[in-house]
């Protein structure tokens, strides 16, 4: 009987845990309840960008030229339907030259990125300008003129 009664026990545990739902399983958080039950604030919004996230420069040189602000313009569009989230503009030189050069070169390409973004229309306080400069001294066997650019990262 007794074993009877355990086994009658448990398929009645399992029976009522199996219709708890996600709000009532979460009755030792009291707290979340609200967070649960509210639906969010803004809805969460997705692009799918089919376009070269890097755009190229000259040796020395942070001037847009043709081909570049025609990768820009492929992004300009999913730039303006999210209206959220962050975008990194990310300078980056080949290994010719000094450090300091380098890295005020990155910065420089990054800005100019940036700079034509922000007069196409995206909002600025989404956009981050950095610079990896020199980048990583492995990459000195690379071609250098694909070191000479910039990297779009969503």
């Amino acid at each position: 009987m007794k074993k009877l009664s355990a086994l009658s026990l448990l398929m009645l545990i399992s029976a009522c845990q199996s219709n708890a739902n996600f709000k009532s399983a979460n009755l030792i958080k009291p707290h979340l309840d609200a967070a649960i039950i509210a639906e969010p604030a803004e809805p969460v919004q997705s692009a799918v960008v089919e376009a070269q996230s890097f755009v190229y420069f000259d040796f020395n040189s942070s001037e847009l030229n043709e081909e570049s602000i025609q990768v820009l313009n492929t992004h300009l569009a999913a730039m303006r339907a999210l209206e959220t989230g962050q975008i990194v503009l990310q300078g980056h030189t080949d290994q010719v030259g000094g450090e300091k050069f380098n890295f005020d070169l990155g910065k420089q390409r990054a800005l100019s990125v940036m700079v034509y973004l922000v007069s196409a229309g995206v909002n600025q306080e989404r956009l981050t300008a950095t610079t990896m400069g020199k980048g990583d001294p492995k990459r000195q066997d690379i071609n250098p003129s694909t070191d000479r650019h910039v990297e779009i990262i969503y």
